[in-house]
C-alpha cells in the first residue's frame, strides 16, 4: 500500500510537475517552483515540493541538472541534450545532444562502460556578449 501511494497522482504532484514545464528554457531550483507552486497553493511545503520533484525526475518525466556548486535545477526536458550556460546572465540553455565519439571510445579503451554523457558548455550568451563590448 505505501509504494501505492507514493504513486498515487496527488494535485500537489500536478501543481510541481505544471510549474516544472511552464518554466519553458529556465531550468528553475526547486525555491523557484516552489514560489510558483506556492502561488497556487500557499499551504504546500517545501519538503512537499522537493519530494515531487524527485519523483518527477525519478519517473523520467522531468531532468535534473547539477552544475559545479550551484544548487540542482530542474529542467523540463528530460533526456539526454548538453548545455549552455551564460557566466554573465546565469541563463541555462538546452543544446542538442552531440556524438561524442572521441571521449567515449577513450573511456572504452579504458575498460569503461559508457551509457551515456552530459556535457555543459560555459561562456556569454549573446546578449551579455554584446554588452560587454
Amino acid at each position: 500500500m505505501e509504494a501505492e501511494a507514493r504513486r498515487r497522482k496527488t494535485r500537489q504532484l500536478a501543481l510541481v510537475l505544471d510549474a516544472v514545464l511552464a518554466s519553458g528554457t529556465e531550468h528553475p531550483s526547486a525555491d523557484g517552483i516552489f514560489a510558483r507552486v506556492r502561488a497556487v497553493l500557499p499551504t504546500i511545503s517545501l519538503g512537499t515540493v522537493y519530494r515531487n520533484l524527485h519523483r518527477l525526475a525519478d519517473e523520467g518525466r522531468i531532468g535534473v541538472l547539477h552544475l559545479a556548486d550551484r544548487l540542482a535545477r530542474f529542467d523540463p526536458t528530460p533526456g539526454g541534450h548538453d548545455h549552455f550556460v551564460c557566466e554573465g546572465c546565469g541563463r541555462i540553455e538546452d543544446l542538442p545532444t552531440a556524438p561524442l565519439d572521441v571521449e567515449a571510445n577513450a573511456a572504452r579503451r579504458a575498460g569503461h562502460h559508457v551509457t551515456g554523457h552530459a556535457l555543459v558548455l560555459y561562456g556569454r550568451c549573446r546578449a551579455c556578449a554584446a554588452g560587454a563590448t
